[in-house]
Formats: C-alpha cells, sequence, structure tokens
C-alpha cells in the first residue's frame, strides 16, 4: 500500500459511513499520530507500553511512557487492533453529530480524546 487510507474504505456500495477516524498502513509506524480538539501529537510506538479496550468497545486506553490517552466513542475495537499490531497511524475525532443512534457505520467512531502527559514522578514508577 503506497498511501495511507481507513482501514475500513466506503467504496459507496456499502449502506453504512466510514467516519475516518482511524488511519492504517501495512507498514508498522513508528509514531501514532493522535487529533483531539485541542492538540495534535505524534507519540513513537516504542513508549507505548499498554493498550487496553473496554469491555462494551467504548473506550481505549492507551499508556505510554510519556502520556496516557483516554479514547471514548464506539465500536473502538478496530482501534486496539490497530494501534497494538503498530499499524494504526492516526487516531482522531469523528463527526458524531452526522451519526445517530442506530446508524450503520464502518469502522471505529471516535468522539472524544484526552492526551495527558505523565508528570515526573508518575514517569519514574513506570
Amino acid at each position: 500500500m503506497s498511501e495511507l487510507e481507513s482501514k475500513f474504505p466506503d467504496d459507496g456500495r456499502s449502506p453504512g459511513r466510514d467516519p475516518h477516524c482511524l488511519v492504517t498502513s501495512d507498514v508498522p509506524g513508528v509514531c501514532l499520530r493522535l487529533e483531539s480538539t485541542r492538540q495534535r501529537i505524534a507519540l513513537p510506538y516504542a513508549l507505548l507500553l499498554r493498550v487496553e479496550l473496554s469491555d462494551d468497545e467504548t473506550g481505549c486506553d492507551l499508556t505510554f511512557a510519556t502520556h496516557e490517552v483516554r479514547i471514548r466513542g464506539r465500536w473502538l475495537r478496530p482501534v486496539f487492533v490497530a494501534v497494538s499490531q503498530a499499524e494504526a497511524v492516526q487516531v482522531g475525532l469523528g463527526d458524531s453529530a452526522k451519526f445517530k443512534e442506530g446508524d450503520s457505520v464502518l469502522g471505529p467512531l471516535v468522539t472524544g480524546m484526552q492526551i495527558e502527559p505523565l508528570d515526573e514522578s508518575a514517569r519514574a514508577r513506570r
């Protein structure tokens, strides 16, 4: 794959729409780009310590040596899988206002993201 694209392309034949919250690559990434309403940051996969998905797939927590990232939304299993395999290139917010409960959605819908740097004492404990 020579260019980056969503792992769930909208080819026009499917009744669902892709909110384009997850961009992946077949080549393992060096960094993961995260885009929230207030921040844009790229964190190296080498600093990734843990990826955790909630049972209902509405929360995905990423723990890096320097930051904690809390991703909220719906159908977040593809984010969990792509990040855990270093295939995710970018995770960003989708426009949740365009989607109503019961709408058919292809791929994850990220509705919130909190990116918090860890202070020196928290980093020392890791």
